[in-house]
């Protein structure tokens, strides 16, 4: 006889020490679960037994022990007393339902020998505890203990074992969710049972009588459940899948992400991934905040979810420059306004800093430094270097140009992690894996440790954002927005752990002055604090002093020929930016103006008109009021200057 009707079973996702992450009913809607017999509370199977088939390690299938009994009962009080079907019966007409009648009873008897014939007793008494009822879509002991007692039925009182021996009796009338009274009654009558025979004690009868059968009916676990869904609709999976995934991590931090819900604007979602850095394994897995929210679309996995990265891909142009010897972290370049052929580039914040060095410029994510070391980088070795690690990237019409040091192509959140995992690695990682005992020995190379340790070292220092603290700079982190406000990033790495955050809208819509810093910054460092797995114990074992504050000479200006060419360009030595004068008299202030390098003559406008003054320095009369200074060289070079003077008191 076939059981395979005992392989259609529900399929459970299971963290890193083998708890339930999340469950799925079987292909016919019902929750049916594996049982291994060695798994089940032994005082369970005793008072099975004892109830429903005593001789069931000695009968072929049928005991007629138990038939002749039941006949002369029967016989003697007209009525039905006790049943003669055997556990391995039963199974076959679970196997085969079939109406009661005496045929039906014979072909049970056949069907139950040819089970003995094929299958050990093991395999009968698992296929029987797999199928046996317990009322709705509740089938098999694994699934009736998950969901009358929120627990695998590894270890069970005697209360509980006892229902679930009444149970399938009257799988409907003995549900104690519906019906407590019948339930109480059919468990006390199996607890009598138990007691009579010596199964339990008399302390164990007395409390199990007293205790009252909970009415509750526990959900299923459903955590991880972006994750959990994407690996159940694999068809070529098990049916339980263990996973890397931290079922307290996970837990924890899916009960702080929806009580950070009142913080985010309208429609607004976030998305966590944490990675263990040593290994590349996934410990916990948040798609949103809140997977079930419809005003959030939180059913879209923002893990996998294709977006604009932002800032965040800097580090790993200056890894690149650090690893071509192109640049050092302490060499000088110019962050003023620059143009790239037709592209011109402005930073975040429109204003420009002048000499810096390159640790400067990532700390504070000027944009016009990184789009020039990518230009000296090559786009088209960045990029080559980024989907050796990532995979294939989402260029615009698959032509890679300088915008991509901006955000300017799309990639997802687990990439962006697997890109910082491989920097926190010292350059290397594995790729980035959730099954457990999936981990490649595949490994990615980005860059040289030294390169990785510098490019790191910056990071560490960058100031934490506002309401945290980071001691002895343990964790290091970049933020990213992407235009138009519509993606806020934070990747933030210790030693030995990378959280990843994004902060958006599903839809893509703006969210006007979101930024990385403002909003997924302070959720990835509250989520280390959150998650306990921050150590300020956990150094990096390395200090991000060890970078030497002097270049070699040959790294000393980032592009000399730049630099000096900077050096003669024309510059206003007065009046200073933002200068502001107050006139002691009634008739103006005399406002002193001079200019340096370029080449003469000069040609001076204020307030767009020209004035007669082709030299290098002038004092001009100037009423109350905003004025703007332009001069222009013969090269056609041109600079301005913004001044106030104050309404004179007259």
């Amino acid at each position: 006889m076939d059981i395979s009707a005992t392989k259609n079973l529900s399929r459970v996702v299971k963290s890193s020490d083998g708890s339930w992450l999340y469950a799925q009913t079987n292909g016919s809607d019902k929750w049916r679960f594996a049982v291994n017999t060695k798994d089940i509370d032994p005082h369970y199977i005793d008072m099975l037994l004892a109830f429903e088939d005593k001789n069931f390690y000695t009968h072929m299938g049928v005991d007629l022990l138990a038939i002749m009994r039941a006949t002369s009962q029967l016989i003697a009080n007209q009525k039905i007393v006790s049943g003669a079907s055997t556990i391995t019966m039963q199974l076959a007409r679970l196997l085969k339902p079939k109406p009661r009648t005496i045929s039906s009873k014979l072909i049970e008897m056949i069907n139950a020998i040819q089970l003995e014939l094929h299958y050990s007793k093991d395999e009968i008494l698992s296929s029987y505890l797999t199928l046996t009822p317990y009322g709705g879509n509740i089938e098999g002991i694994v699934a009736a203990s998950m969901r009358y007692f929120g627990k695998l039925p590894n270890r069970l009182t005697a209360s509980q074992s006892a229902l679930l021996i009444a149970l399938p009796q009257s799988p409907e009338r003995n549900r104690p969710d519906r019906h407590l009274q019948s339930a109480t009654k059919a468990r006390n009558k199996i607890l009598k049972m138990a007691y009579d025979k010596n199964l339990i004690n008399s302390y164990e009868y007395n409390i199990s009588i007293a205790q009252k059968p909970s009415t509750k009916l526990y959900r299923l676990p459903r955590y991880a459940p972006h994750l959990s869904s994407k690996i159940l609709s694999q068809n070529n999976i098990s049916k339980e899948i263990s996973t890397t995934i931290d079922i307290s991590i996970q837990r924890e931090l899916e009960r702080w992400a929806k009580d950070k819900a009142y913080i985010l604007p309208k429609e607004t979602t976030f998305a966590v991934l944490v990675a263990r850095n040593l290994d590349s394994s996934i410990i916990a897995y948040l798609g949103s905040h809140d997977r079930f929210s419809g005003s959030v679309s939180g059913f879209v996995d923002m893990v996998r979810a294709i977006r604009s990265p932002g800032s965040t891909l800097k580090p790993f142009i200056y890894a690149l420059a650090f690893d071509k010897h192109i640049i050092h972290p302490y060499s000088i370049i110019v962050d003023q306004e620059s143009r790239f052929g037709d592209y011109m580039p402005h930073n975040f914040s429109n204003r420009y800093s002048g000499e810096v060095t390159v640790a400067y410029a990532l700390q504070q994510s000027l944009n016009i430094p990184a789009v020039k070391v990518l230009q000296r980088v090559g786009v088209g070795d960045f990029v080559d270097s980024l989907q050796s690690i990532v995979g294939k990237l989402h260029i615009p019409k698959d032509k890679a140009t300088l915008p991509i040091a901006l955000g300017g192509l799309g990639l997802s959140l687990w990439q962006l992690t697997q890109l910082y995992v491989t920097l926190a690695n010292y350059g290397v990682s594995s790729p980035l894996h959730y099954i457990a005992h999936e981990n490649s020995k595949k490994l990615y190379k980005f860059c040289d440790p030294k390169s990785a340790k510098m490019t790191t070292a910056i990071l560490r220092d960058v100031q934490a954002p506002d309401g945290f603290t980071n001691p002895n700079g343990h964790i290091a982190y970049k933020t990213g927005t992407s235009y138009g406000y519509r993606d806020s990033w934070t990747i933030a790495y210790s030693r030995d752990y990378t959280i990843a955050v994004w902060v958006g809208k599903p839809n893509n819509a703006t969210q006007p002055q979101l930024t990385g810093r403002s909003t997924a910054a302070p959720l990835a460092f509250e989520a280390f604090s959150v998650l306990d797995i921050f150590k300020p114990s956990s150094d990096w074992g390395w200090r991000s002093s060890f970078i030497s504050h002097n270049p070699p000479k040959a790294l000393r200006y980032f592009n000399k020929r730049e630099y000096l060419e900077d050096k003669d360009k024309l510059k206003f030595i007065y009046p200073k930016k933002g200068s502001r004068y107050k006139s002691a008299t009634c008739t103006g202030v005399l406002v002193d103006i001079k200019i340096d390098k370029g080449k003469k003559p000069y040609y001076w406008y204020i307030d767009n008109s020209p004035i007669d003054i082709h030299k290098s320095h002038g004092t001009l009369p100037f009423d109350y009021g905003s004025h703007i200074i332009t001069i222009i060289d013969s090269n056609g070079d041109k600079i301005s200057r913004d001044i106030w003077v104050d309404r004179p008191e007259c």
